[in-house]
């Protein structure tokens, strides 16, 4: 889809991190964003999420959503820790079984 970006950020021939963005009319969608264990703590997962932002900036959108699990309490404060708040609770988001936190950041 021409409206959406993915973004992978190897180390040789290891990926190290990657995410998907889906831009829309009014907001940008992380559909998926992941950093291996061995590179967290580096500032790679905040600066491919700035990079997977930057089109929604220049575009003009209103914010970014994203899902996260509720018990990955890890990538919640990595979220928290770049503007992204809680918007609401999606119970049996993930294959029925756990619960969706989701996230958004305003941009305008």
């Amino acid at each position: 889809h021409p409206e959406t970006n993915v973004l992978v950020a190897r180390d040789g021939a290891r990926i190290a991190g990657f995410g998907i963005m889906r831009y829309g009319a009014e907001e940008a969608h992380l559909e998926l964003f992941a950093v291996d264990r061995d590179y967290r703590g580096r500032g790679l997962g905040r600066r491919l999420l700035e990079w997977l932002e930057r089109p929604a900036r220049v575009a003009g959108l209103a914010r970014i959503v994203l899902e996260v699990r509720a018990s990955n309490t890890g990538a919640q404060a990595f979220y928290e820790r770049l503007g992204y708040r809680m918007r609401a609770r999606r119970p049996g988001y993930y294959q029925g079984r756990e619960a969706a936190l989701c996230l958004d950041r305003p941009l305008r």
